[in-house]
């Protein structure tokens, strides 16, 4: 199914403007002032050294003092007079010692090293910045890096600034929120990163093209060595159109690592013009030709080659399978969609319009509820939500129509029937595609169930129902029939993994179907897929053992003791499952009834991790 992403050009209403860049970063300045942010690029240091934000200082010194927040070592705040202002020691000096006294006696004592030199104003404060200067606890103090506010108290965790992560970092955000390049160089957005890390050196658009290509080179690496250590990984295929229009094929990666669900994002293609329909026929024999061609390479070098001979090495996606199912079932009613797409977007397209629209849902005495969506008609997903939400005001439009001359596109009362039949018959397909469309955890256990729901539906309107609707249905069954026949099996023997249903659902809507003959038929088909499924998994593991010997040996250095033996005879004795053959814990599996999982949050990785 094709994914179409648009984006929004973001603007900012400063930035973006036709000023010019004098101008722009005048009111960067101006908005940097306010906040006293030094908007000039501050010189880098060393990014091993940490972070220590700067206060402005009354005194001659060399090393700037860390402001009181800062302070790790310090026992007392700075002392205040909140009744005298005028008397109020101005210089930040005092942040780092503590006043005792008065007059001439007053005495300043370090907050770091406990020295005590004289604090009176006519010693002023040179003394004091001088002292600070030697300091060997200030010194370490002034060192330390920032302090992670969600830390723990008893284990503070230390924060240094480094240049080549943050870049790293906003590489990553404008790659994750598709932003411009051009970002780097606002002067606003560089006055931000100013108040939150001085001595971050900002950089243009080359250096962040680079900064981008050795990220990537970066994580291409690491997903290379991942899949290395992957042994099967399940290929698909989707179609994209970028900003631009250019459509392009992405193909993703499926596998489990750890008993989780992985997807990465493998490649890019751009495909060709065109795209007709008949193009795409005409290249479907060249298609099988180079499935086959895969399969057979796979046969003859792979050390894992695919399973059961390749029988289902290729799969049709269940929830692209439903949307060529439905679409063939829209193109019957397309005439009334497009009367529903037209009066949607008419009672949008101007203010005047809107108000008419909302006085014909006030004269239909309609309840106040969300209005009718406008559609992507690429997507019948979206197509069936504006069918769905144009109903409620199915008077409002028949209203509009009578008081509104120019309004000329509202259906007859025939395709409000065809609208409501379809919205009603289409709402099984929409839950199983959102049922069968994720990609963050597994839905292969789930297609046998949701499929066969749509076809009892397909089935039963065909059947029974009126001959205007047969008409529009029939042609969705027989594309329906023509995908599903050929990955029925599959779908089957991946529900069978199933703890909550095994092979019971599939006898159980087997039979409602055909006779108990034709269903016992069936079953032992999925049965032998299962049981030669599990056969070569068997002789995979053994060959790998015999292969790598040294991990085998390790497991079986230590010699089994008299005792060991009379356990094992015990868990056998307790636990008829202890000793069996890989055959032996499947038939155990499919016999046992399925399990009573509330099927809620149910996580079938999980449980064959735990089982």
């Amino acid at each position: 199914m094709a994914r179409t992403r648009s984006k929004r050009k973001r603007l900012n209403p400063i930035v973006e403007s036709d000023r010019d860049d004098s101008e722009n970063e005048s009111i960067a300045k101006s908005v940097a002032a306010e906040d006293s942010i030094e908007v000039a690029e501050v010189p880098p240091t060393q990014s091993s050294q940490p972070s220590v934000h700067p206060t402005q200082a009354s005194g001659p010194q060399d090393t700037i003092p860390p402001p009181q927040s800062q302070s790790i070592n310090d026992p007392d705040p700075p002392p205040t007079d909140s009744t005298d202002q005028s008397k109020k020691t101005r210089s930040d000096v005092w942040i780092h010692f503590k006043k005792s006294g008065s007059g001439d006696d007053t005495k300043a004592t370090c907050k770091y090293c406990r020295a005590s030199m004289g604090g009176s104003s006519g010693n002023g404060t040179s003394t004091l910045w001088r002292h600070l200067k030697r300091c060997k606890d200030y010194q370490a103090n002034s060192k330390q890096a920032l302090l992670k506010l969600n830390a723990p108290a008893s284990a503070p965790s230390i924060w240094t600034f480094s240049q080549e992560k943050a870049r790293e970092a906003l590489v990553k955000m404008i790659i994750a929120h598709e932003l411009p390049f051009r970002m780097v160089k606002y002067p606003l957005f560089r006055a931000f990163l100013s108040t939150l890390q001085p001595r971050f050196k900002p950089f243009g658009r080359t250096t962040l093209k680079l900064d981008l290509m050795s990220t990537f080179r970066k994580m291409k690496n690491q997903l290379t060595q991942e899949l290395a250590s992957v042994h099967r990984i399940s290929l698909t295929t989707d179609l994209w159109t970028s900003s631009h229009q250019t459509p392009f094929m992405v193909i993703s990666g499926h596998y489990i690592s750890n008993w989780t669900l992985k997807k990465q994002l493998l490649a890019f293609k751009e495909l060709p013009a065109p795209h007709t329909g008949k193009a795409i026929v005409d290249n479907a024999s060249s298609n099988d030709a180079a499935i086959a061609r895969v399969l057979a390479v796979l046969k003859d070098r792979s050390k894992y080659p695919p399973l059961l001979d390749g029988k289902f090495f290729h799969v049709r996606c269940a929830a692209h399978i439903i949307n060529l199912v439905v679409k063939d079932g829209l193109k019957q009613v397309t005439p009334a969609i497009e009367k529903i797409r037209d009066s949607v977007r008419y009672s949008k397209s101007t203010s005047s319009r809107k108000q008419d629209f909302k006085e014909a849902i006030q004269s239909a005495h309609i309840k106040k509820q969300a209005l009718p969506l406008v559609d992507v008609p690429t997507r019948w997903n979206s197509t069936y939500l504006m069918l769905h939400s144009a109903l409620p005001y199915r008077e409002a439009f028949n209203h509009l129509s009578m008081q509104d001359a120019n309004y000329t596109k509202c259906p007859t009362e025939d395709e409000w029937e065809e609208i409501s039949t379809m919205d009603e018959f289409l709402e099984v397909f929409f839950t199983a595609t959102k049922k069968l469309g994720m990609t963050r955890y597994p839905t292969s256990h789930a297609i046998y169930k949701n499929m066969k729901i749509i076809d009892k539906q397909l089935k039963d309107v065909v059947n029974n129902g009126p001959a205007h609707i047969i008409d529009i249905i029939k042609p969705m069954q027989d594309k329906y029939d023509k995908y599903w026949t050929k990955m029925e099996d599959f779908a089957a023997m991946n529900i069978a993994f199933d703890p909550r249903c095994k092979l019971a659902i599939i006898n159980f809507m087997l039979i409602k179907e055909v006779n108990e003959e034709e269903a016992a038929k069936s079953l032992a088909r999925i049965k032998t897929n299962l049981y030669s499924l599990l056969a070569e998994f068997t002789q995979m593991l053994t060959n790998d053992s015999t292969t790598n010997p040294a991990k085998s040996s390790q497991a079986n250095k230590r010699p089994v003791a008299p005792a060991d033996n009379d356990f094992n005879s015990f868990l056998a004795a307790i636990n008829p499952n202890h000793n069996l053959s890989a055959t032996g814990e499947l038939d155990s599996y499919l016999q046992e009834p399925p399990s009573g999982i509330s099927t809620g949050t149910f996580d079938i990785l999980a449980w064959w991790k735990a089982h």
